[in-house]
Order: structure tokens, then C-alpha cells, then sequence
């Protein structure tokens, strides 16, 4: 059922590729504008680097800033505080001042200027939270923003950015099917404006959805398109974000690939003299694990008393509890004994309680990893157990079984088609040859795969056009029933009742016979058409074919019936005829005492079983033969309402079912 899954996702994605939405945009493209040109404050302000590297950077933003409110110029001072918004987010600034600002423009100024040149304010105060692990209030937060329709470029990419940092949020808190709808709009966005980076984002989310639901071929894929993409626009900052990504997918995974990868990132990290403090703190983090597990502790001291002044200095809860991991292991490593997990203890509940499921599974990794190295085994298997319950979480069981019982939505892009031209000079016979008789293949084959395909559509076309003139001409058949059951009920039948009234004499026999007629006619009628089968339903009327079988015959039926109405009137009459028939069977062929019908249903599927104690028959050889027109009756019907008959037979009876998918 997978495969169908990833086939399903495919052809969403391609889709997704080439609409926008069901909004109002469809099929417009927003193109980025070109920059205004800004006074040399704003210009400075606007400089990433700056922000980095000038320590003057926020008290220049601050005077700045209020002398736009000053001067009420809500709009210029909401271009500001959004970019600056941006880069402090970014790097998991959230100091007291800043954060005073942001709440105060929300509070007092935010109104004045139009919604979707705002949403910053959400975005930030998101990142906030989900660096306080409080992910319910973040994620309402995230909302927020993708309840606004984009208006040009920045808009759109806004909003995109919200629906993928809400998918990564349903990820890590366990909701992967929210997560996949999350970041297929993410991608419908971020592709109404071409943004090469917006696309790799999402690749690397749908990375963590397979990693969730186990699939580890297609984390590992899409988590080397997403570091592709980043590579394409030369984004170094996000190249190494993928390949932390991806190191967290082979962890996930417990890939041996892990260990190989961290080195080769870590040292490429080192080469570049890249100063991100953000990356070195995730990238360090990995490298003191590696360097614990092959024992290598004076070296991972090092890197330890390296990386903590950073990590002091970003002062971001997020990061800190990742460092504090490291650490753990460094410690439990170099003393057995270590026992000074108090903050990791404390942090525990407020990590579960805000569904931060990731790092509850790295805490709990690290507890267990003491327990062991002091044999408290059963400390140990309490805490695997905790873990196996956070792996289900993240994971969404119920979601991943609906994923596969839907089985859709794979692929998030089109396949990019790459052609290298290389002018190569055939310098010998035997070459030219090699390469013509490779074309010659290669068109055979593309030949051989185009006719094939072509005749399998034609047969599937074919089936469908069987099936759909089978359950037509059933429901003809119905219908010309219907009213012949309507005649003979309405009209001979009152007919002969005013005849047997009309007669001066009463003669008992002419009055008997004349009832007897009347009586068969009414048999005939309701064989041909269930009485009033429209109003009362299939329960109902399998229930008096129930009372009546039993009554003409000596023969005990059974019915259990739990059915709500989830078939159209036309399908669910083909359900009572295929029981119909499959009663005259029994009762004519069968020599059984007892028979039961069932009828239950599941969130997709209603299944029919009829079952008999009878002598049985052999299956294959009756419906190979020329009295089978029962069976085949059974079977075509099943089919004109999309579902299977199978059928079951030995010497103690046998059982017809029937699986029909739910319209």
C-alpha cells in the first residue's frame, strides 16, 4: 500500500508545482519587485552583516525606529522592526528590549498599518515561543499569519514561510498528517513566487515526515534535494542546516552513515572559518558525541569549554538543552557515577507537557545511558519504555496507518531534467557503432514502454466502460422491475379483488382460487421489487426477506446488520439482490439447516458475508460451468458497485463475501 502512497504524493506534488491554490491568486505569479532605494540609515539597518559584526547596530535601529513613530510614519517604522525582526529571530535573539518594541508596536501602532505588512510581529513572537518549547503557543501564533491572503511577493513568502514552520511544528508534536498539509501549502506559496530556497525548505520538512513515519529512502532523498537546492542559489548558511538534517535522520534511524557524516560536516565547518555561532552550537554538539562514543574525551573537552561561552552568550533555552545533552554524555562518559541530571530532570516535564517530543527522546537517551553504565537495569527498561512511547508519538501511529490506508501524497517537485551536451570526436569504428546501437535501444525501449502503457490505459478504459454498462444496465433491469412489481401490485391485484367482489353468488372455491391468485401475484411482485424498499432502506428490507425465508421454508436465517446509509439507494439495492440470490441458492442447493448474513463497516469499506452449514461445492469447477448463472450474478453485481465477491466452499458450508468502498 505504500508504493501507492508515494504514487499518490507524486502526483500531488507535480500538481502543487504547477497551480498555486484553491485562493484566489490561481495561476498568478508573484515577481519579486525591484529594491526601492532607501536612505543610507535603512540601507545600513538592512545589512545582515551589520546586525552581526556592529555592536551599534540595535541603539542606531532604536533612535531610528522611534523617530519613524515619532513622526507617526507607521509603515516605514513597520518595514524597520521587520527586517530587524528577521535577523534577531534568526539568531535566537530575544532580548528584553527588543522584545519591548515588538509588543509595544503590536499593542499601539499595528492597527495603523495594513495585515499583511505585520505579520513579523507573529512571526517573531513564534519563534519566541518555540524557543520556550510552548509549541501550542506558537503555532497559534504561525496560524495567524497563514490566515491572510497574499497580495505580491513578500506577502506570499510570508505566509509560505508560516505554513513550513507550522509543518515542522506538527511534525515534532507527532501530527504528521498535519504536517503533510502544512507543508503542501507551504510549497503551493513558495512556488507562486519561485523561491528556490522556500522549495528547499520544504523538501527538508517532508525529509522529517518520512523519517517519522519510517520511510528512510525518501527522508534521506528529499533531504539531498533540499542541501541541492541550497547549493544551486549558493546558500552556505542553509547547505549546513540541511546536513544537520540530515545527520539528525541518520540518528533518528540509528544509521551507521552518522558518524562519517558529522566528521566530514564538522571538518568542512572548521576549513570554512564560517562564524555562525548558531551553526557552530549544532555542529559542535554532534562532534562532542561522536568524539564520546570513540573515547576521545581530552578532545572533546576541548570542543566542550569552546563551545560554552557561545552558547552563554546566544542564551537561547532551545540550544542550551541540546548543549546540556552533549555535555551529559561527555560527563557520564568520563565518570560512571555522574549523576547530576537536575536540569534535564526539570526540563523533562515542561518538554512533554509542550509535546517537544525530540528532545524529550534525546533526554531520556542520555538518563538511560547512565542507568546502563551503572547496571540499573530496570531504571533502564523503564526508561526505554518512555522512549518507545515518545517514538510513537512522533511518529502518530493512527496518522501513518491513515496515510497508508489513503496512501497518498508522494513527490514534491517536478524531477529536474538536466541534459549535458558533450562534443565528443569518435575516433574508431567500434565506438560510433556502440553509441548508434545504444539509441537504437534506448528508442526500442521508450517504444516497447509508450505501447505498452497505451495498452494498458485502453484496458483499464475498457473495464470501466464493463463495469459502468453492467451497473447501468442493472439499474434498468431495476427500474422495468419496479414497474412490473407496480403494475401487478396496483392493477391485476385490484383488478382481481373487484372481480371476486363483483360476484353475486359467493362461490368459496372461485373465491379461493381467486385469492391464491392474488396471493402469487403479490409473491411476484415482491421478488421482482422489494415492497417500499426506497423508504424503509436495505436493514429493513433484508430483514423481512430474513422473516420471510424462514417462514416459507424450514430454515433458520440470522441477520446482523450495522449499516447507516453510506450507500447510494441504486447500490445498496444491487446489496439486497446479491443477498436475494445468494439465499435462493442456499435454500436450493445447499441442503442447509441455518445460514447467517452480515453486514458491518469500517471507516472506508461496508462488507456482506452470507454463510451456510450446507454440504458445499466445489467453487471453480461450478463457476466454470453452465449452471452458474447464480454466482456470476453475485459476482457481476459486487463489481457494478466497485467492489469484490470471493467465495469460500467445503463440506461444512459456505461463505460468500462481499468488500464494497464507500461512495
Amino acid at each position: 500500500m505504500f508504493k501507492l502512497f508515494l504514487r499518490i504524493l507524486t502526483v500531488v506534488s507535480i500538481l502543487l508545482f504547477l497551480s498555486c491554490g484553491d485562493k484566489k491568486e490561481n495561476n498568478v505569479v508573484f515577481i519579486k519587485e525591484s529594491p526601492v532605494k532607501e536612505d543610507a540609515t535603512k540601507a545600513y539597518l538592512h545589512q545582515v552583516e551589520n546586525y552581526k559584526k556592529d555592536k551599534n547596530y540595535l541603539p542606531v535601529f532604536y533612535k531610528y525606529y522611534n523617530s519613524n513613530i515619532s513622526k507617526k510614519d507607521y509603515l516605514k517604522a513597520a518595514e524597520l522592526l521587520d527586517f530587524v525582526c528577521v535577523y534577531l529571530a534568526d539568531s535566537y535573539d530575544f532580548n528584553d528590549n527588543f522584545m519591548a518594541v515588538v509588543k509595544e508596536f503590536d499593542t499601539l501602532y499595528r492597527k495603523e498599518v495594513p495585515a499583511l505588512k505585520t505579520t513579523f510581529v507573529d512571526a517573531y513572537l513564534a519563534n519566541y515561543y518555540f524557543d520556550k518549547s510552548n509549541l501550542k503557543k506558537a503555532g497559534e501564533y504561525f496560524t495567524n499569519i497563514t490566515l491572510l491572503e497574499p497580495n505580491d511577493y513578500n506577502s506570499c513568502y510570508n505566509i509560505a514561510r508560516a505554513y513550513y514552520d507550522l509543518s515542522y511544528i506538527y511534525y515534532i508534536t507527532g501530527k504528521q498528517n498535519l504536517s503533510l498539509a502544512a507543508n503542501q501549502k507551504s510549497f503551493e506559496y513558495f512556488t507562486k513566487i519561485n523561491n528556490p530556497k522556500g522549495l528547499a525548505f520544504v523538501y527538508s520538512n517532508y525529509s522529517n515526515i518520512y523519517t517519522a513515519i519510517g520511510d528512510k529512502k525518501r527522508a534521506i532523498d528529499n533531504a539531498d534535494k533540499a542541501i541541492k537546492s541550497y547549493k544551486s542559489i549558493n546558500n552556505t548558511y542553509n547547505v549546513y542546516i540541511g546536513l544537520i538534517n540530515k545527520i539528525s535522520i541518520y540518528d533518528f534511524m540509528n544509521d551507521s552513515r552518522k558518524t562519517e557524516l558529522i566528521d566530514s560536516t564538522y571538518q568542512a565547518f572548521i576549513d570554512s572559518k564560517d562564524d555562525s555561532k548558531i551553526l557552530k552550537i549544532k555542529l559542535y554538539d554532534f562532534k562532542i558525541e561522536n568524539l564520546v562514543q570513540a573515547n576521545k574525551l581530552p578532545e572533546a573537552k576541548k570542543v566542550i569549554d569552546e563551545l560554552k561561552p557561545i552558547v552563554e552568550e546566544i542564551n537561547s533555552d532551545d540550544l542550551t538543552l541540546e548543549y546540556k545533552v552533549a555535555l551529559a554524555q561527555y560527563e557520564i562518559k568520563k565518570n560512571p557515577d555522574y549523576s547530576n541530571f537536575e536540569d534535564i530532570k526539570k526540563a523533562l516535564p515542561t518538554l512533554i507537557t509542550n509535546q517537544q517530543y525530540e528532545k524529550v527522546n534525546m533526554f531520556y537517551g542520555v538518563l538511560q545511558t547512565s542507568a546502563l553504565q551503572n547496571n540499573d537495569f530496570k531504571n533502564a527498561f523503564t526508561i526505554e519504555k518512555d522512549k518507545r512511547i515518545i517514538a510513537d508519538s512522533i511518529s502518530d501511529i493512527v496518522t501513518r496507518e491513515k496515510i497508508a490506508e489513503l496512501e497518498t501524497i508522494y513527490e514534491t517537485q517536478k524531477k529536474e531534467q538536466q541534459i549535458t551536451l558533450q562534443k565528443t570526436t569518435i575516433l574508431n569504428k567500434n565506438t560510433t557503432i556502440a553509441l548508434l546501437a545504444s539509441l537504437f535501444l534506448g528508442l526500442f525501449l521508450i517504444g516497447v514502454v509508450y505501447i505498452t502503457r497505451q495498452k494498458q490505459k485502453k484496458l483499464k478504459l475498457e473495464k470501466q466502460n464493463t463495469q459502468q454498462y453492467t451497473k447501468q444496465l442493472l439499474e434498468k433491469t431495476e427500474e422495468e422491475r419496479k414497474r412490473i412489481a407496480s403494475d401487478l401490485h396496483d392493477s391485476v391485484s385490484h383488478e382481481l379483488l373487484s372481480l371476486k367482489n363483483s360476484f353475486e353468488e359467493k362461490n368459496d372455491i372461485t373465491n379461493t382460487k381467486i385469492d391464491s391468485i392474488i396471493n402469487d401475484i403479490r409473491i411476484i411482485s415482491r421478488n421482482l421489487h422489494p415492497i417500499m424498499f426506497d423508504k424503509i432502506g436495505l436493514k429493513s428490507s433484508i430483514e423481512q426477506l430474513v422473516e420471510r425465508a424462514q417462514s416459507v421454508n424450514d430454515f433458520m436465517v440470522t441477520a446482523d446488520i450495522d449499516y447507516n446509509n453510506s450507500l447510494s439507494t441504486n447500490d445498496e439495492l444491487q446489496v439486497y439482490r446479491i443477498i436475494q440470490e445468494a439465499l435462493s441458492n442456499i435454500i436450493k442447493y445447499a441442503n442447509a439447516v441455518a445460514a447467517k448474513i452480515t453486514v458491518s463497516q469500517k471507516k472506508e469499506n461496508l462488507f456482506v458475508e452470507i454463510k451456510d452449514n450446507g454440504k458445499g461445492f466445489n467453487v471453480s469447477e461450478t463457476l466454470n460451468g453452465k449452471n452458474a448463472f447464480g454466482l456470476h450474478n453475485i459476482i457481476e453485481r459486487g463489481r457494478a458497485i466497485g467492489g469484490e465477491a470471493k467465495i469460500i466452499s467445503d463440506k461444512n458450508g459456505t461463505i460468500i463475501t462481499i468488500e464494497i468502498k464507500k461512495t
